[in-house]
């Protein structure tokens, strides 16, 4: 079995911002309604989760969120 050493997270760094949260939850969201105006055949329902997702690209990208990876 591969050793995963420590793996508690009681002496890590976490740099997780609210931001990336929010983003995390615009695209999630975006994925719902959007996945939802397809089985629907909505057009309202696909400009909404277009516009969520649009916002969640946007707020991930100005926000940083890929700096929480390092």
């Amino acid at each position: 079995m591969a050793d995963l050493g420590d793996t508690s997270q009681a002496n890590t760094a976490h740099k997780h911002k609210r931001t990336s949260w929010i983003t995390v939850g615009l695209i999630t969201a975006a994925s719902i309604v959007l996945g939802f105006a397809f089985v629907l055949r909505s057009v309202p329902l696909a400009i909404v989760g277009g516009v969520l997702l649009a916002a969640g690209v946007v707020l991930g990208i100005t926000g940083g969120i890929m700096d929480d990876a390092e």
